[in-house]
Protein backbone atom coordinates (compact mmCIF):
# COMPACT_ATOMS: atom_id res chain seq x y z
CA UNK A 1 0.00 0.00 0.00
CA UNK A 2 1.58 3.47 -0.90
CA UNK A 3 2.44 5.90 1.86
CA UNK A 4 -0.81 8.04 0.60
CA UNK A 5 -3.00 5.02 1.64
CA UNK A 6 -1.44 4.01 4.37
CA UNK A 7 -2.28 7.64 5.85
CA UNK A 8 -5.93 7.66 4.84
CA UNK A 9 -6.36 4.41 6.82
CA UNK A 10 -4.75 5.51 9.87
CA UNK A 11 -6.87 9.20 9.40
CA UNK A 12 -10.34 7.25 8.87
CA UNK A 13 -9.68 4.65 11.97
CA UNK A 14 -8.26 7.98 13.94
CA UNK A 15 -12.09 9.40 12.98
CA UNK A 16 -13.83 6.26 13.25
CA UNK A 17 -12.66 6.09 17.03
CA UNK A 18 -13.70 9.90 17.91
CA UNK A 19 -17.43 9.00 16.47
CA UNK A 20 -17.83 5.92 18.52
CA UNK A 21 -16.52 7.58 21.93
CA UNK A 22 -19.00 10.27 20.78
CA UNK A 23 -22.11 8.07 20.21
CA UNK A 24 -21.74 6.14 23.61
CA UNK A 25 -21.29 9.60 25.04
CA UNK A 26 -24.55 10.46 23.30
CA UNK A 27 -26.02 7.46 24.74
CA UNK A 28 -24.95 8.22 28.27
CA UNK A 29 -25.82 11.82 28.21
CA UNK A 30 -29.33 11.45 26.40
CA UNK A 31 -28.56 14.34 24.03
CA UNK A 32 -29.06 14.80 20.78
CA UNK A 33 -27.76 13.10 17.58
CA UNK A 34 -27.88 15.53 15.40
CA UNK A 35 -24.95 16.57 14.24
CA UNK A 36 -24.42 13.61 12.68
CA UNK A 37 -26.51 14.84 9.97
CA UNK A 38 -24.86 18.19 9.58
CA UNK A 39 -22.23 19.23 7.16
CA UNK A 40 -20.45 21.88 9.11
CA UNK A 41 -19.80 19.36 12.33
CA UNK A 42 -18.91 16.92 9.60
CA UNK A 43 -15.81 18.55 9.19
CA UNK A 44 -13.98 17.10 11.85
CA UNK A 45 -14.52 13.58 10.95
CA UNK A 46 -15.32 13.34 7.09
CA UNK A 47 -13.33 16.64 5.83
CA UNK A 48 -10.09 15.81 7.50
CA UNK A 49 -10.23 12.30 5.94
CA UNK A 50 -10.84 13.25 2.54
CA UNK A 51 -8.46 16.42 2.73
CA UNK A 52 -5.45 13.24 3.61
CA UNK A 53 -6.65 11.39 0.42
CA UNK A 54 -6.69 14.77 -1.67
CA UNK A 55 -3.19 16.09 -0.47
CA UNK A 56 -1.77 12.14 -0.39
CA UNK A 57 -2.68 11.75 -4.25
CA UNK A 58 -1.78 15.44 -5.14
CA UNK A 59 -5.42 16.86 -5.95
CA UNK A 60 -8.50 17.77 -4.62
CA UNK A 61 -11.89 16.65 -5.54
CA UNK A 62 -13.58 18.15 -8.32
CA UNK A 63 -11.12 20.23 -9.64
CA UNK A 64 -10.65 21.22 -13.23
CA UNK A 65 -7.29 22.59 -13.91
CA UNK A 66 -6.78 25.20 -16.48
CA UNK A 67 -3.43 26.67 -17.69
CA UNK A 68 -2.09 25.79 -14.26
CA UNK A 69 1.95 26.45 -14.04
CA UNK A 70 4.02 22.99 -13.73
CA UNK A 71 5.50 23.88 -10.38
CA UNK A 72 1.98 23.96 -8.73
CA UNK A 73 -0.85 25.98 -8.56
CA UNK A 74 -0.45 29.84 -6.73
CA UNK A 75 -3.86 30.95 -6.89
CA UNK A 76 -7.07 28.83 -6.66
CA UNK A 77 -10.60 30.17 -7.84
CA UNK A 78 -13.51 28.30 -6.81
CA UNK A 79 -16.88 28.98 -8.71
CA UNK A 80 -20.02 27.67 -6.92
CA UNK A 81 -21.93 26.46 -10.08
CA UNK A 82 -21.77 26.05 -13.93
CA UNK A 83 -22.57 29.07 -15.36
CA UNK A 84 -19.49 31.28 -13.10
CA UNK A 85 -18.01 27.87 -13.98
CA UNK A 86 -17.85 28.53 -17.89
CA UNK A 87 -17.22 32.55 -17.38
CA UNK A 88 -14.07 31.55 -15.43
CA UNK A 89 -12.88 29.31 -17.93
CA UNK A 90 -12.82 32.16 -20.85
CA UNK A 91 -11.31 34.70 -18.31
CA UNK A 92 -8.46 32.23 -16.60
CA UNK A 93 -7.80 30.74 -20.20
CA UNK A 94 -3.73 30.09 -20.60
CA UNK A 95 -3.10 32.34 -17.32
CA UNK A 96 -0.23 30.26 -15.78
CA UNK A 97 -0.57 29.26 -11.93
CA UNK A 98 -3.78 29.43 -12.30
CA UNK A 99 -6.05 26.72 -10.47
CA UNK A 100 -10.04 26.88 -10.97
CA UNK A 101 -12.65 24.25 -9.63
CA UNK A 102 -16.51 24.06 -9.69
CA UNK A 103 -18.45 23.21 -6.29
CA UNK A 104 -21.37 21.98 -7.90
CA UNK A 105 -21.96 19.14 -10.37
CA UNK A 106 -22.21 20.70 -13.91
CA UNK A 107 -25.62 18.54 -13.87
CA UNK A 108 -27.00 20.49 -10.58
CA UNK A 109 -28.43 23.05 -12.28
CA UNK A 110 -29.55 25.97 -10.49
CA UNK A 111 -28.70 26.31 -6.49
CA UNK A 112 -31.98 26.92 -5.06
CA UNK A 113 -32.20 23.96 -3.22
CA UNK A 114 -28.36 22.95 -3.45
CA UNK A 115 -27.59 21.02 -0.14
CA UNK A 116 -23.98 21.46 0.90
CA UNK A 117 -21.69 18.02 0.80
CA UNK A 118 -18.82 17.41 2.52
CA UNK A 119 -16.74 17.23 -0.45
CA UNK A 120 -17.68 21.15 -1.16
CA UNK A 121 -15.80 21.86 2.03
CA UNK A 122 -13.17 20.40 0.52
CA UNK A 123 -13.19 22.24 -2.65
CA UNK A 124 -13.23 25.01 -0.83
CA UNK A 125 -9.86 24.23 1.13
CA UNK A 126 -7.26 26.87 0.63
CA UNK A 127 -9.26 28.82 -2.09
CA UNK A 128 -8.48 32.01 -2.76
CA UNK A 129 -11.41 33.31 -3.92
CA UNK A 130 -15.06 31.72 -4.21
CA UNK A 131 -16.88 33.22 -6.80
CA UNK A 132 -21.04 33.27 -6.18
CA UNK A 133 -23.66 34.52 -8.00
CA UNK A 134 -25.65 36.27 -4.99
CA UNK A 135 -28.82 37.41 -4.75
CA UNK A 136 -29.68 34.71 -2.98
CA UNK A 137 -29.15 31.64 -5.32
CA UNK A 138 -26.73 30.06 -3.01
CA UNK A 139 -29.11 29.93 0.12
CA UNK A 140 -26.12 27.67 1.60
CA UNK A 141 -23.61 30.78 1.73
CA UNK A 142 -24.34 31.37 5.52
CA UNK A 143 -23.19 27.47 6.23
CA UNK A 144 -19.66 27.97 4.40
CA UNK A 145 -19.09 31.16 6.37
CA UNK A 146 -19.21 29.15 9.51
CA UNK A 147 -16.84 26.65 8.12
CA UNK A 148 -14.49 28.92 6.48
CA UNK A 149 -15.16 33.10 8.14
CA UNK A 150 -12.55 34.49 6.21
CA UNK A 151 -12.86 33.09 3.25
CA UNK A 152 -12.74 35.51 0.35
CA UNK A 153 -16.17 35.67 -1.69
CA UNK A 154 -16.69 37.87 -4.91
CA UNK A 155 -20.15 37.85 -5.99
CA UNK A 156 -20.95 37.86 -9.96
CA UNK A 157 -24.60 40.50 -9.06
CA UNK A 158 -22.07 42.81 -7.82
CA UNK A 159 -20.83 43.88 -10.96
CA UNK A 160 -24.67 44.61 -12.55
CA UNK A 161 -25.37 48.24 -12.97
CA UNK A 162 -27.75 49.89 -10.33
CA UNK A 163 -31.48 49.17 -11.65
CA UNK A 164 -30.63 46.11 -14.07
CA UNK A 165 -32.00 43.48 -11.82
CA UNK A 166 -35.37 42.36 -12.12
CA UNK A 167 -37.79 41.54 -9.18
CA UNK A 168 -37.85 37.54 -7.80
CA UNK A 169 -40.70 35.37 -6.96
CA UNK A 170 -41.06 36.84 -3.45
CA UNK A 171 -41.01 40.37 -4.71
CA UNK A 172 -43.51 39.18 -7.67
CA UNK A 173 -45.73 37.54 -4.99
CA UNK A 174 -46.11 40.96 -2.75
CA UNK A 175 -47.22 42.54 -6.18
CA UNK A 176 -49.66 39.59 -6.90
CA UNK A 177 -51.02 40.24 -2.91
CA UNK A 178 -51.67 44.40 -3.31
CA UNK A 179 -53.33 43.67 -6.80
CA UNK A 180 -55.69 41.54 -5.50
CA UNK A 181 -56.80 42.96 -2.27
CA UNK A 182 -60.00 44.69 -2.99
CA UNK A 183 -61.10 41.82 -5.22
CA UNK A 184 -64.40 40.14 -3.57
CA UNK A 185 -62.84 36.54 -2.51
CA UNK A 186 -64.72 33.54 -1.80
CA UNK A 187 -66.17 32.49 1.71
CA UNK A 188 -63.14 29.52 1.82
CA UNK A 189 -59.88 31.23 1.62
CA UNK A 190 -58.05 27.58 2.17
CA UNK A 191 -55.54 26.95 -0.58
CA UNK A 192 -52.73 24.42 -0.23
CA UNK A 193 -49.05 24.80 -0.07
CA UNK A 194 -48.61 23.52 -3.68
CA UNK A 195 -51.07 26.39 -4.96
CA UNK A 196 -49.49 28.95 -3.40
CA UNK A 197 -46.25 28.37 -4.96
CA UNK A 198 -47.89 28.39 -8.28
CA UNK A 199 -49.70 31.63 -7.11
CA UNK A 200 -49.95 34.53 -9.90
CA UNK A 201 -47.27 36.81 -10.33
CA UNK A 202 -47.34 40.54 -11.65
CA UNK A 203 -48.50 41.34 -15.03
CA UNK A 204 -45.31 42.83 -17.04
CA UNK A 205 -42.78 40.99 -14.28
CA UNK A 206 -40.04 40.48 -17.17
CA UNK A 207 -39.79 44.23 -17.67
CA UNK A 208 -40.04 45.98 -14.33
CA UNK A 209 -36.65 46.24 -12.22
CA UNK A 210 -35.81 46.34 -8.92
CA UNK A 211 -36.62 49.49 -6.39
CA UNK A 212 -33.20 51.01 -5.80
CA UNK A 213 -32.89 50.29 -2.11
CA UNK A 214 -32.13 46.30 -3.30
CA UNK A 215 -29.38 47.45 -5.95
CA UNK A 216 -27.38 49.48 -3.09
CA UNK A 217 -27.09 46.51 -1.10
CA UNK A 218 -24.51 43.85 -1.78
CA UNK A 219 -25.46 40.73 -3.60
CA UNK A 220 -24.51 38.86 -1.06
CA UNK A 221 -27.00 40.44 1.37
CA UNK A 222 -29.83 39.85 -0.56
CA UNK A 223 -32.16 36.84 0.37
CA UNK A 224 -33.89 34.74 -2.20
CA UNK A 225 -36.58 35.53 -3.77
CA UNK A 226 -35.74 39.13 -3.46
CA UNK A 227 -34.64 39.70 -6.54
CA UNK A 228 -34.60 37.33 -10.05
CA UNK A 229 -30.57 36.55 -9.41
CA UNK A 230 -30.53 34.41 -13.43
CA UNK A 231 -28.76 37.53 -14.98
CA UNK A 232 -26.39 35.34 -17.04
CA UNK A 233 -29.30 34.78 -19.74
CA UNK A 234 -29.11 38.64 -20.59
CA UNK A 235 -26.13 38.99 -22.69
CA UNK A 236 -25.53 42.44 -21.73
CA UNK A 237 -25.66 42.12 -18.24
CA UNK A 238 -23.73 39.10 -18.79
CA UNK A 239 -20.64 41.14 -20.09
CA UNK A 240 -21.14 43.51 -17.37
CA UNK A 241 -20.43 40.19 -14.73
CA UNK A 242 -17.37 39.29 -16.88
CA UNK A 243 -15.96 42.78 -16.38
CA UNK A 244 -16.54 43.30 -12.45
CA UNK A 245 -15.18 39.35 -12.09
CA UNK A 246 -12.27 40.11 -14.45
CA UNK A 247 -10.89 43.19 -12.53
CA UNK A 248 -11.68 41.64 -9.15
CA UNK A 249 -9.28 39.35 -10.26
CA UNK A 250 -6.75 41.06 -11.05
CA UNK A 251 -7.01 42.75 -8.12
CA UNK A 252 -6.40 39.65 -6.18
CA UNK A 253 -3.88 38.28 -8.49
CA UNK A 254 -2.15 41.37 -10.10
CA UNK A 255 0.76 39.36 -11.60
CA UNK A 256 -2.13 38.57 -14.27
CA UNK A 257 -4.01 41.49 -14.42
CA UNK A 258 -3.12 41.89 -18.44
CA UNK A 259 -4.27 38.55 -19.16
CA UNK A 260 -7.55 38.40 -17.49
CA UNK A 261 -8.28 41.67 -18.82
CA UNK A 262 -7.23 40.38 -22.64
CA UNK A 263 -9.39 37.28 -22.13
CA UNK A 264 -12.31 39.07 -21.28
CA UNK A 265 -11.85 41.72 -24.23
CA UNK A 266 -11.87 38.77 -26.40
CA UNK A 267 -14.83 36.62 -24.74
CA UNK A 268 -16.87 40.19 -25.45
CA UNK A 269 -15.63 39.97 -28.83
CA UNK A 270 -17.43 36.73 -29.56
CA UNK A 271 -20.54 37.68 -27.10
CA UNK A 272 -20.42 40.85 -29.48
CA UNK A 273 -20.47 39.20 -32.94
CA UNK A 274 -23.54 36.85 -31.71
CA UNK A 275 -25.77 39.60 -30.95
CA UNK A 276 -24.72 41.43 -33.70
CA UNK A 277 -25.72 38.33 -36.02
CA UNK A 278 -29.17 38.25 -34.42
CA UNK A 279 -29.52 41.92 -34.66
CA UNK A 280 -32.78 41.73 -36.22
CA UNK A 281 -34.75 39.88 -33.34
CA UNK A 282 -35.51 42.87 -31.74
CA UNK A 283 -37.16 44.36 -35.11
CA UNK A 284 -39.74 40.80 -35.25
CA UNK A 285 -40.93 41.02 -31.47
CA UNK A 286 -43.81 39.17 -31.15
CA UNK A 287 -47.45 41.05 -31.20
CA UNK A 288 -48.33 37.91 -28.88
CA UNK A 289 -46.62 37.47 -25.30
CA UNK A 290 -44.86 34.78 -23.46
CA UNK A 291 -45.40 32.70 -20.38
CA UNK A 292 -42.57 31.74 -19.51
CA UNK A 293 -41.85 28.69 -17.11
CA UNK A 294 -38.98 29.31 -15.87
CA UNK A 295 -38.30 33.36 -13.83
CA UNK A 296 -34.78 32.80 -15.64
CA UNK A 297 -36.03 33.49 -19.30
CA UNK A 298 -37.11 37.16 -18.07
CA UNK A 299 -33.89 38.14 -18.81
CA UNK A 300 -33.78 37.19 -22.25
CA UNK A 301 -37.26 38.34 -22.30
CA UNK A 302 -36.18 41.48 -21.36
CA UNK A 303 -32.75 41.94 -23.32
CA UNK A 304 -35.13 41.45 -26.84
CA UNK A 305 -38.48 43.12 -25.72
CA UNK A 306 -40.69 40.00 -25.46
CA UNK A 307 -44.00 41.11 -23.42
CA UNK A 308 -44.21 38.88 -20.21
CA UNK A 309 -47.70 37.59 -19.47
CA UNK A 310 -47.13 35.22 -16.49
CA UNK A 311 -44.44 33.69 -15.00
CA UNK A 312 -44.97 30.30 -13.59
CA UNK A 313 -41.59 28.42 -12.38
CA UNK A 314 -41.90 24.68 -13.14
CA UNK A 315 -39.08 23.15 -11.71
CA UNK A 316 -39.66 19.29 -11.86
CA UNK A 317 -41.35 16.96 -14.86
CA UNK A 318 -43.69 14.98 -12.35
CA UNK A 319 -45.29 14.82 -9.57
CA UNK A 320 -47.86 17.24 -9.93
CA UNK A 321 -51.62 16.46 -8.28
CA UNK A 322 -54.52 17.04 -10.58
CA UNK A 323 -55.46 20.02 -8.32
CA UNK A 324 -51.95 21.65 -8.93
CA UNK A 325 -51.63 20.77 -13.08
CA UNK A 326 -55.51 22.40 -13.13
CA UNK A 327 -53.77 25.36 -11.00
CA UNK A 328 -51.30 25.47 -13.83
CA UNK A 329 -53.79 25.25 -16.92
CA UNK A 330 -55.40 28.36 -15.22
CA UNK A 331 -53.18 30.74 -14.82
CA UNK A 332 -51.39 30.11 -18.27
CA UNK A 333 -55.25 30.68 -19.91
CA UNK A 334 -55.82 33.47 -17.89
CA UNK A 335 -52.62 35.08 -19.01
CA UNK A 336 -54.16 35.36 -21.99
CA UNK A 337 -53.10 34.22 -26.23
CA UNK A 338 -49.59 33.83 -26.93
CA UNK A 339 -46.38 31.21 -26.51
CA UNK A 340 -45.32 29.51 -24.12
CA UNK A 341 -41.32 29.07 -23.22
CA UNK A 342 -40.54 26.04 -21.25
CA UNK A 343 -36.96 24.93 -20.09
CA UNK A 344 -34.51 22.20 -22.07
CA UNK A 345 -33.37 21.00 -18.94
CA UNK A 346 -36.42 19.26 -18.24
CA UNK A 347 -38.81 16.60 -20.10
CA UNK A 348 -41.20 18.99 -21.46
CA UNK A 349 -44.42 16.79 -20.26
CA UNK A 350 -45.62 19.79 -18.44
CA UNK A 351 -45.05 22.24 -21.11
CA UNK A 352 -46.96 20.17 -23.66
CA UNK A 353 -49.84 19.37 -20.86
CA UNK A 354 -50.13 23.25 -21.05
CA UNK A 355 -49.97 23.74 -24.71
CA UNK A 356 -52.72 20.81 -25.67
CA UNK A 357 -54.80 22.49 -22.98
CA UNK A 358 -54.40 25.95 -24.03
CA UNK A 359 -53.76 25.94 -27.58
CA UNK A 360 -50.07 28.04 -27.00
CA UNK A 361 -47.07 27.02 -29.35
CA UNK A 362 -44.11 25.86 -27.23
CA UNK A 363 -40.21 26.80 -27.61
CA UNK A 364 -37.37 25.22 -26.05
CA UNK A 365 -34.75 27.17 -24.74
CA UNK A 366 -31.64 26.24 -22.72
CA UNK A 367 -31.26 28.41 -19.05
CA UNK A 368 -27.42 27.42 -19.44
CA UNK A 369 -27.20 26.28 -16.07
CA UNK A 370 -25.97 22.81 -17.40
CA UNK A 371 -23.51 20.97 -19.64
CA UNK A 372 -20.16 20.38 -20.77
CA UNK A 373 -16.76 21.81 -19.00
CA UNK A 374 -16.17 23.90 -22.53
CA UNK A 375 -15.32 27.52 -23.04
CA UNK A 376 -17.77 28.33 -25.83
CA UNK A 377 -21.12 26.50 -23.66
CA UNK A 378 -22.70 29.92 -23.14
CA UNK A 379 -22.53 31.18 -26.51
CA UNK A 380 -23.54 28.08 -27.96
CA UNK A 381 -26.85 27.82 -25.77
CA UNK A 382 -27.25 31.43 -26.26
CA UNK A 383 -27.28 30.73 -29.99
CA UNK A 384 -29.38 28.14 -29.80
CA UNK A 385 -31.93 30.69 -27.62
CA UNK A 386 -31.72 33.45 -30.29
CA UNK A 387 -32.70 30.79 -32.99
CA UNK A 388 -35.29 29.82 -30.85
CA UNK A 389 -36.94 33.04 -30.12
CA UNK A 390 -36.69 34.22 -33.53
CA UNK A 391 -38.05 31.23 -34.60
CA UNK A 392 -41.16 32.14 -31.66
CA UNK A 393 -41.54 35.82 -33.08
CA UNK A 394 -42.01 34.83 -36.30
CA UNK A 395 -45.07 31.89 -36.19
CA UNK A 396 -46.18 34.48 -33.10
CA UNK A 397 -46.59 37.16 -36.21
CA UNK A 398 -47.94 34.78 -38.88
CA UNK A 399 -50.69 33.84 -36.56
CA UNK A 400 -51.75 37.26 -36.10
CA UNK A 401 -52.12 38.36 -39.48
Amino acid sequence: MSEGGKALEREILKRKTVVAERRQKVKRNGCSEKWRMSPLKLKNTVLAAALVFCLSVGMLAGCQKEGAADGGSSFRIVTSFYPLYIMVMNLTDGVDGVEIANMAEPQTGCLHDYQLRPGDLVSLEGADVFLANGGGMEDFLSDVLDTYPSLNILYALDGVETGALLPGEEHAHEGHEHAHEEEDQPEDQSVSAAEEDFAHRDEGFGAEAVSADHTDASAGDLESGEVNPHTWLNPELYEQELSYIASALGEMDPAHREEYEQNYLEYKEKIDTLMAENEDLKTITPKKGCVLLHESFAYLADAFGFPVLETVDVEKDSGFSAKEIRTLIDLVEEAGDGIILSDSQYSGRISNLLAGETGMEVYQLDSCVSGEYDRDAWLDSMRKNLEALKTAAQNADSLEE
